[in-house]
């Protein structure tokens, strides 16, 4: 259920140690061990699952509980019930929230997008301020520095917005008992983000579909909105199966301490990758020697640190008189790699390089004519990286062999693996140049491999130029990818032949 877009992430230094800011995360009283708290509504669709009290006060209406499911508590409604005394302390709460973000060594954030602006990717404890709304996109790291109790306080003036499959992360990998997001007036948590921490709006929380918080969700004056969702209250110490301190409720692997979260490169449809593979002639240019279609998914555990890697393909053609091989690429040491199954660990490779095939023909020829040959390549990997080191962009590329030299053709600007004879670069049609770091790119700015983010891809005739079929694709191509995105899907007039 956990998807990741991943960034590069930089860091932003605050003034507040752990140690000072220990000290002044507010209780939350008898709201403690509600995981949801509302004023007028609680609404549910589909099968979310809360751990922890939840109720409403003044109000009295909780609704789609079933299919929804209330574990370790109860449900409390009307100001005469436990939920009412929680509403006094959770505003209570929200009042010395909002003091603290006015002292002098809080830090202000305005402008910046967490996740992904400069200087907001990554945040050591600390309390940061947003003069009006505050939008994440993609991940934020908290850099707890192993305290898993670190205290961050976000204060916005108006709105929080979270985009699809954010994603906030502890690096201890703790469930944020003392992070606190204070909304002046609602916060509506995008589909499929992973939240840390507790979220306190003066009007609404809305949480969409597959959305997921480790925290307490409290609306002081209006409705929570839920929808296939996960919640908890910190304090009601959910079950961990598994011991990893991620919750059975968070957990993708709740009975396996070395893995967590399923991590999907493409939640919902691979990329395809298609191949010139006369490098560095340009031939007939019709991208069709090679056309294989990708999905990933990155296993990460409780720290958030890559533990195993499957990939799933599919070889949809080989139009080619060459035997050409496929491999990937991963941004790990070869030495790193363990227990491959599905490929082969290149040997000789700095990096690990997978190699799937080295004869398309023989591959497409075991299979019924037309039909895709599926390949599923797993392995482990030993003390990896965090996932955002990973990453998502992997270096696909076709071989073949001319004679005694590996030719190797890659998306333009990646670089060739350790074992590729690199004295073809320069030469014909290609541009590259091994000293400027120049790879895998025309004399007029083309490319001779393309990734393209859907499976359905039509390539090119055979002996048909792409850019005769596509007729934006030299502009695309040309401008780096930054126009005519949809040059491969757009039917419109003008976009094909």
């Amino acid at each position: 259920m956990k998807f990741s877009n991943i960034l590069i992430f930089s860091s932003l230094l605050c003034a507040l140690s752990n140690h000072v800011i220990a000290q002044i995360a507010p209780s939350f009283g008898a709201a403690e061990s509600f995981a949801v708290l509302a004023s007028s509504t609680i609404t549910n669709t589909g099968n979310t699952v809360l751990t922890g009290d939840i109720g409403v006060s003044p109000g009295t209406a909780i609704t789609g509980f079933g299919p929804g499911k209330v574990e370790g508590g109860l449900m409390y409604s009307g100001a005469g019930s436990k939920a009412g005394l929680a509403q006094a302390d959770a505003k209570t709460a929200y009042d010395n929230l909002i003091s603290l973000s006015k002292s002098s060594a809080s830090t202000n954030l305005t402008g910046s997008v967490l996740g992904q602006t400069a200087g907001a990717t990554t945040l050591v404890p600390g309390v940061y301020n947003f003069s009006a709304a505050a939008s994440l996109t993609g991940k934020l790291i908290l850099d707890d520095r192993g305290d898993a109790n670190a205290v961050y306080i976000f204060t916005m003036g108006s709105t929080l917005t979270t985009a699809s499959y954010s994603e906030v992360v502890m690096t201890s990998g703790g469930k944020g008992a003392n992070v606190f997001w204070v909304c002046g007036s609602s916060a509506t948590i995008g589909t499929y983000t992973k939240m840390v921490g507790n979220v306190i709006a003066v009007a609404s929380v809305t949480m969409n579909t597959g959305a997921t918080n480790t925290g307490r969700l409290i609306a002081l004056n209006g409705a929570v909105t839920l929808d296939n969702n996960n919640a908890f209250a910190v304090s009601s110490a959910p079950i961990d199966s598994d011991g990893d301190s991620v919750p059975d409720s968070m957990d993708d692997f709740p009975n396996n301490a070395g893995m967590a979260f399923n991590n999907f490169s493409s939640p919902n449809m691979g990329s395809t990758t298609s191949f010139e593979d006369n490098w560095p002639i340009m031939g007939d240019f019709d991208m069709n020697d090679l056309v294989m279609i990708s999905k990933y998914n990155i296993i990460t555990n409780a720290q958030n640190k890559v533990v195993k890697v499957i990939g799933d393909f599919k070889l949809v053609t080989a139009i080619s008189s060459y035997d050409n091989g496929f491999g990937v690429e991963f941004p790990i040491p070869r030495s790193s790699v363990d227990s491959v199954s599905g490929g082969i660990l290149e040997r000789g490779q700095l990096n690990a390089v997978i190699i799937l095939f080295t004869n398309s023909h023989t591959e497409l020829a075991s299979v019924p004519n037309g039909s895709p040959k599926n390949y599923t390549v797993s392995f482990n990997i030993l003390n990896g990286p965090t996932l955002n080191q990973f990453g998502t962009d992997y270096n696909p590329f076709l071989l073949n062999f001319k004679g005694s030299s590996r030719r190797e053709v890659h998306l333009i600007g990646k670089t060739p693996t350790t074992l590729a004879d690199l004295t073809a670069f320069g030469t014909f049609n290609d541009n590259g140049s091994v000293a400027a770091g120049r790879y895998y790119v025309t004399h007029n700015g083309l490319p001779f491999a393309i990734n393209i983010p859907t499976e359905r891809f039509d390539y090119p005739p055979e002996e048909v130029d792409i850019s005769k079929v596509y007729l934006h694709f030299i502009e695309w191509a040309q401008s780096g990818g930054t126009i005519y995105r949809d040059w491969y899907s757009n039917l419109a007039a003008g976009y094909r032949r």
